[in-house]
């Protein structure tokens, strides 16, 4: 895992650099206009739904109410604890990247949608991936079966893409904003196993230790 995080973090590093060396500007151009040109009143509703729940002020109450279930059904609060630190380190290190890039933001004859701040990168995008990210952990620390594991890791992974794709629909964000908002939001997700590691159960003092029965001669 330490090896994830380095090279996400390392790949978050080369796309700033990229960014701030305006080297994908054709390919931002490029996106921005196509999804423009297929704009439409229905997928606008849609998009503007969608976007509004990326930075919920429920964000920070769900994860801990979702540390509480983990601390309930395995008396165990650390978990909660180290998923709800991530978020707040990962919200607070996107505004101070974004600070230190200080990337425009599209035309604003392209907004479909008021903001305000920097572009790169996108706050709504890795919210709403680091509540994502979060809640499916914290659903296996819980415990819960790996059908449910799955169904809500699908429905909460598509959601926070939907949420990304939704700021480049409305014209307020560039698609590399978003891709760095996805890297910064997994190396902080891929951290979580580092900062609340589970070790194998060691039997209790005087419990039987299984043996294999030794083999031939």
């Amino acid at each position: 895992m330490r090896a994830i995080v380095a090279g996400l973090v390392v790949g978050l590093a080369l796309l700033t650099a990229v960014e701030l060396a305006d080297l994908l500007v054709h390919v931002d151009n490029a996106v921005l206009d196509a999804l423009v040109a297929h704009r439409t009143a229905r997928w606008t509703t849609l998009a503007t739904a969608v976007t509004n729940t990326g930075a919920s002020p429920f964000t920070y109450p769900l994860v801990a109410v979702a540390g509480l279930v983990v601390a309930r059904r395995t008396r165990r609060w650390r978990p909660g604890v180290v998923a709800l630190g991530v978020v707040v380190l990962g919200v607070l290190s996107r505004l101070l990247l974004s600070v230190l890039v200080t990337d425009a933001r599209p035309n604003q004859d392209l907004w479909l949608v008021p903001v305000g701040g920097y572009s790169f990168p996108s706050g709504h995008a890795a919210a709403s991936a680091l509540l994502a990210g979060t809640l499916i952990w914290l659903a296996g620390r819980a415990g819960l079966p790996r059908r449910p594991r799955l169904v809500l890791g699908s429905v909460l992974l598509g959601w926070a893409f939907l949420v990304g794709l939704s700021r480049l629909y409305l014209g307020v964000h560039w698609v590399s904003d978003v891709v760095g908002s996805w890297l910064l939001a997994a190396a902080w997700l891929a951290a979580l196993p580092l900062l609340d590691p589970v070790r194998p159960e060691q039997p209790a003092a005087g419990d039987p230790v299984t043996r294999a029965p030794p083999g031939p001669g």
